[in-house]
């Protein structure tokens, strides 16, 4: 007994096999061991207090102990069974390896006097193969005659429901047939026909070609199929299938037909298997399968089609249902081109009244009649006497309300069809194919080109007749819009026809002609309302502002034009309507723009009432009515645009601009506001007074000035109770602007020589007539603010009063910088004074040299020569030096001048 680590005794296992004697020594040794470590647990007294302890631990150590050689027992049990079974096995494997090598070594010897005979075998093994190939020829020339007469049995008997069995029956027979002209080909020593065996092949050929022209004639009514027998159009889908695959035969024998025959049983082997509702066909099929070729297996069937040749079904079917579709559209085609053509007969009197209905007796005397005359008012009942001299005629016209009729009932029917198509039709055939896709190209090319037709003749067309067939469209194209088409493919395509419209479809010609007639219509009616508003008199509202109707006119019946293509489309029809209003405001903005020049007027008076001579001018109430009219169209402007906004699909929205159109009513606006001023400044007494501006002693008194702007505001009384609030200090502001150019230009003119020669002229010393003019200058500017103070913004008043200040400065300062600074406040006012003016003033100036001089007017041409530049840019360029001198009084003023041109 060994002891290990603590003292403990290491007790080995005994050994299995050894003696006796050996194992009861070990039983000794273990007992004497046991003994031992017992005494060691109790070595001390104390030991005793823990002897319960003790036992339990015992007890769990040899509770597991022995767990441990239960389980240790078994699994060497277990070991040793398998190793048993192992072993059985193992000798029953050599006994047959035994048995093979027996066998093999048997073989070999058999076989070892045939090396000597190896060609001889060689040649026997290929005579089996050809007599094997020839009996199976032989085969199918003996089943042809039973096989074609089985075929030809379901085919004469008119069965739909085996039509998939036909063909395939067909197609196994093709094959055959082929088949056998290769080998009849292949081994006839010498060319010779078939003989008795060619009838049969070519009743193979004809059946297959009368299967054909059965085929396309039921895939050519597929609308009618899909709704009355859609079995027929699925098996129509699935003979194109099969002879598709037919064609790409290569993978997998299965694919080629529905069933394959093994051992006498149909096994199911393709998706085009038959339903559990077709008991018919399959039993047909099996009957056909089983009695002429009980031998037939899926390796026959692979085999034979193989020589099928190829007939691309698919491609075929889709273009017989394009023919067909064709077909459906010919006579609508054909209807399109008839606008104009006589389709009714009319009957009219004598009179050239229109006969509506009539009675004749038995023997065809007329005994009643109504009638109508040219305008459609019905005429009253003719008396006996009446009726005998009656002569009644037929004519053969157009109506177009019975055109209309037949077309748009047949674009309706066609319409159906294609909704119909995609609840019967395209679920009769696999996904693949987007059998739906393919219809709805077939049928909306054939749209578009009936529409290219009639979008040919549509200006001669009603407009209830144009608006009737955009409604149609857009009907159309939301049923598109339901089947779930995406938006690019909606929109009707160009067709060869539009190749005479550049590019155009159509449907675009014809919005194009009921557009172009709204555009017009609504000219005529503006340039009337225009011409009506320049005849009358201008009526003040309750406000006092002035105004004349046709501005609610014109826009009333805008939106009366919008109205009618609301209830039809808001999508491109609207849009087109939309942008064609949009230009009809531009136009009607251009043709008040034309009152504006001279002889405007009288041009849009031409034909309504002008006046005698033909010369007419607009009075100072009628140009306040045109500047409310403007503010009102640029609000009715507004609204318009966004009423339209609103209608128009969210697609269409951002494709209007509308903010230059509105825009262009407030410059209108701002145009005759400019009128209004020029107006003002025409009067004669204003003229008169301008006259002596800085050329009188009443000027230098302050009179001039006082009576000038009491004159205007004599103006603003009336200006403030015409125009609206808005424009009235729109009105203020070119007032006060012009007041400034026209005091500019009169006071540089009448002022060349200088402020001392001027004040020379008007009595008094020199020096003491310098200041009186120039504190009569800085008097005017006072006068001025004071007047415009309340009816101008004030950044505009100092900005007018400056310049003023400006001008004071131009006429008094000794120094360059001065000069220059108030010769730009005064070319801003009026490019009309050029420095060439300035010079003059400068050369007589006291204390001024020819160096001073020549340094001014070098920054004085710089100055203008920007300015030029700019108004050139601008679009306005700057008229010469000499309207200057015709304003300063010099001369007569013209009063036709608007206050812009004033001075030029």
């Amino acid at each position: 007994m060994n002891k290990g680590k603590g003292g403990r005794p290491n007790i080995s296992k005994p050994d299995v096999g050894q003696p006796a004697e050996s194992i009861g020594q070990q039983a000794l040794e273990a007992k004497e061991a046991g003994l031992a470590d017992v005494a060691r647990l109790l070595a001390s007294p104390d030991d005793l207090a823990r002897l319960v302890q003790l036992r339990a631990e015992v007890s769990s150590k040899l509770t597991s102990a022995r767990s441990t050689l239960s389980s240790g027992a078994a699994a060497q049990i277990e070991a040793a069974k398998y190793g048993l079974q192992l072993l059985d096995k193992s000798h029953r494997h050599i006994a047959k390896l035994r048995q093979c090598i027996d066998k093999i070594d048997h073989l070999c010897a058999e076989c070892s006097t045939l090396v000597e005979n190896h060609e001889k075998i060689r040649a026997l093994s290929h005579a089996h193969a050809n007599v094997a190939q020839v009996l199976e020829e032989l085969g199918d020339i003996i089943d042809l005659p039973s096989r074609a007469a089985a075929v030809g049995d379901i085919l004469a008997s008119g069965d739909d429901g085996s039509f998939v069995a036909a063909f395939e029956g067909l197609t196994l027979l093709e094959g055959t047939a082929n088949n056998i002209k290769e080998a009849w080909r292949r081994n006839a020593k010498k060319k010779a026909d078939l003989g008795e065996l060619a009838q049969y092949l070519t009743q193979v050929f004809n059946a297959m070609t009368m299967f054909e022209r059965r085929l396309w004639s039921l895939a050519r009514n597929y609308h009618a199929l899909a709704q009355q027998q859609p079995r027929m159009l699925v098996d129509i889908a699935r003979i194109v299938e099969m002879q598709e695959q037919v064609m790409g035969l290569g993978a997998s024998p299965c694919d080629v037909t529905c069933l394959a025959f093994h051992a006498g049983k149909a096994v199911q082997c393709s998706r085009y298997c038959m339903h559990d509702n077709t008991t018919a066909q399959m039993s047909k099929l099996l009957w056909l399968c089983y009695t002429c070729c009980p031998q037939m297996d899926a390796h026959y069937i692979a085999t034979k089609a193989t020589y099928v040749r190829p007939r691309h079904y698919k491609e075929r079917l889709m273009l017989e249902m394009e023919a067909a579709a064709s077909r459906r559209f010919a006579p609508l085609q054909a209807l399109c081109g008839q606008h104009g053509q006589h389709n009714t007969k009319v009957k009219y009197d004598q009179d050239c009244n229109r006969v509506l209905t009539e009675a004749r007796d038995y023997l065809g005397t007329l005994t009643d009649v109504e009638r109508c005359d040219t305008s459609g008012r019905p005429l009253p009942g003719a008396t006996d006497a009446e009726l005998a001299m009656l002569q009644i005629r037929e004519e053969d016209v157009f109506d177009e309300g019975l055109w209309l009729e037949a077309l748009l009932g047949g674009f309706a029917a066609l319409e159906t069809e294609l909704a119909e198509a995609y609840d019967f039709v395209s679920p009769c055939f696999p996904p693949q194919y987007n059998m739906f896709d393919s219809i709805f190209q077939m049928y909306h090319v054939q749209f578009a080109q009936a529409l290219d037709t009639v979008g040919q003749v549509s200006p001669s067309l009603s407009t209830a007749g144009q608006l009737k067939l955009m409604q149609w469209v857009c009907g159309y194209q939301n049923t598109l819009r339901g089947l779930g088409m995406q938006e690019e493919l909606v929109g009707i395509p160009v067709a060869p026809l539009s190749a005479n419209s550049e590019g155009q479809p159509g449907f675009a010609l014809l919005v194009d002609s009921y557009t172009d007639r709204m555009e017009a219509t609504m000219t005529a009616w503006y340039k009337a309302i225009l011409a009506q508003d320049l005849a009358g008199q201008p009526q003040q509202m309750s406000d006092g502002t002035l105004r004349t109707p046709g501005v609610i006119d014109f826009f009333r019946m805008l939106n009366e034009q919008v109205s009618v293509l609301e209830e039809i489309s808001h999508g491109e029809v609207l849009l087109s309507a939309a942008r064609r209003s949009l230009k009809l405001m531009a136009n009607f903005v251009a043709a008040q723009q034309a009152l504006l020049t001279p002889g405007g007027a009288a041009a849009a008076l031409a034909g309504a009432s002008a006046p005698p001579g033909g010369k007419f001018e607009l009075n100072f109430e009628m140009v306040c009515a045109q500047i409310n009219n403007s503010v009102d169209c640029y609000n009715q402007s507004l609204e318009f645009t966004e009423h339209v906004q609103n209608l128009l699909d969210e697609g269409y929205r951002s494709e209007l601009d509308v903010e230059d159109t509105c825009r262009a009513f407030l410059d209108l606006a701002k145009a005759w506001a400019g009128r209004l001023v020029d107006m003002m400044y025409s009067d004669a007494g204003l003229l008169e007074l301008w006259r002596k501006m800085y050329t009188s002693s009443d000027w230098l008194a302050g009179t001039t000035t006082a009576t000038i702007l009491a004159t205007i505001g004599d103006y603003f009384n009336d200006i403030t109770t015409f125009v609206e609030p808005g424009f009235c200090k729109r009105v203020c502001e070119g007032s006060l602007e012009e007041y400034a150019r026209r005091a500019c230009s009169c006071a540089v003119t009448a002022l060349d020589k200088g402020v001392a020669a001027a004040g020379a002229t008007l009595g008094g010393a020199a020096a003491e007539a310098a200041d009186a003019v120039l504190t009569r200058l800085a008097q005017d500017e006072h006068e001025v603010q004071v007047f415009f103070e309340p009816l101008v913004p004030l950044d505009k008043l100092v900005k007018r009063v400056g310049q003023l200040a400006g001008l004071r400065e131009l006429l008094s300062s000794q120094d360059p910088d001065g000069v220059v600074m108030g010769y730009a406040a005064v070319l801003e006012l009026n490019p009309a004074i050029t420095p060439a003016m300035v010079e003059k003033m400068l050369v007589n100036r006291p204390g001024w040299n020819k160096l001073h001089v020549a340094d001014a007017s070098m920054h004085c041409r710089g100055l203008y020569g920007k300015a030029a530049k700019r108004q050139q840019r601008d679009g306005h360029l700057a008229a010469g030096s000499t309207a200057a001198a015709g304003a300063a009084g010099g001369g007569t003023a013209d009063s036709s001048k608007g206050w812009k041109l004033w001075g030029k």
